[in-house]
């Protein structure tokens, strides 16, 4: 097991002070379809949403074009931090980025060795071909009750849609090289499943991603489109693109939003959400809403149940512990 830092960084960066397996995150928890939004925020991020069971979890990232300082005054001191061009930030707003929060070192580093934990290498003693039970023909999840269930990661590119592309590709090729994603085959105009599905959402490079022939990383499809609407054919553009649609819950209500924020959803919202929660699943998406209130917590839950009975796949949850205890 790697300590998660970028060794490869031009400056080094230091690793999260964590060392956790497979086994001590998630052996004694089901998989939920829970997604952490703004997963960084969290004391451990990625950790604490696998500790829970989370299915889905979410990254804002940026990319700069240039190397810069930050100076701040920290007491009765300075302290002063270079972000490089040549590294992916995790965080929610700029102003409040760390250095040494990379998308290697919080994400992609220790679900590369999770992952390379739970597809190990399988050969009998006296070196026959073949392997005891397992066939070797599916990759196996970092879910240690559950290794056929996929983790949804997203990426929320906040900077440059088309650069922040071109420099993750790279990042994830160790990902591609070893059958750990989930692609769409355009030549063969099929879904190949696998233990990641990674999502571009936030600034999309819609047509790089349609470029590709093999699409690793998928878009997030905008779930507003799939209220009320008979353009099959645009809507069909997304199964092709995208593994989940999601949208505002403002954006999904329309003019019966308003009420949403004081009130239980009534029964032509909850038929709205239904009839849009379906119609993505036609095209073989899965849905997420996320906008809705944070507070009160009795009325945030009555909302998450509504979207679990509705047929919503990842609810958009802050408070994992609560959320987690929910249904």
């Amino acid at each position: 097991m790697s300590l998660y830092g970028n060794q490869n960084a031009s400056t080094f960066l230091p690793p999260q002070d964590v060392n956790y397996s497979i086994e001590s995150l998630t052996r004694d928890v089901y998989v939920k379809p829970l997604h952490s939004h703004n997963d960084y925020w969290r004391k451990r991020p990625l950790f604490d949403a696998l500790s829970v069971g989370c299915q889905s979890v979410e990254s804002d990232i940026w990319l700069f074009p240039k190397e810069y300082q930050v100076e701040r005054n920290v007491g009765n001191g300075s302290q002063v931090v270079t972000f490089s061009d040549t590294e992916i930030y995790v965080g929610h707003n700029q102003v409040f980025l760390d250095p040494s929060n990379t998308l290697n070192n919080l994400y992609l580093d220790p679900l590369f060795d999770f992952l390379s934990f739970s597809n190990p290498t399988f050969t009998y003693s006296d070196n026959s071909p073949g392997s005891p039970y397992l066939d070797g023909t599916d990759k196996h999840g970092i879910y240690w009750n559950s290794p056929e269930t996929p983790l949804y990661f997203w990426m929320d590119f906040k900077t440059d849609a088309n650069q922040t592309y071109d420099f993750v590709k790279p990042l994830i090729r160790r990902f591609i090289d070893n059958d750990l994603l989930a692609y769409y085959d355009a030549d063969e105009d099929k879904f190949v499943p696998g233990p990641v599905v990674i999502t571009i959402t936030g600034n999309l490079p819609i047509e790089k991603v349609k470029a590709e022939t093999k699409r690793y990383l998928f878009l997030d499809a905008p779930l507003s489109s799939f209220v009320n609407s008979t353009d099959n054919k645009e809507l069909a553009k997304w199964s092709s693109l995208s593994a989940v649609a999601s949208g505002s819950l403002k954006d999904i209500l329309g003019n019966d939003y308003p009420s949403s924020r004081y009130n239980e959803f009534d029964e032509n919202q909850r038929a709205k959400l239904k009839a849009t929660f379906d119609n993505a699943h036609k095209y073989n998406l899965k849905t997420r809403v996320w906008g809705d209130i944070v507070w009160p917590n009795s009325l945030l839950n009555s909302h998450l149940r509504d979207f679990y009975g509705l047929g919503s796949d990842l609810l958009n949850v802050d408070n994992l512990k609560s959320a987690s205890e929910l249904l």
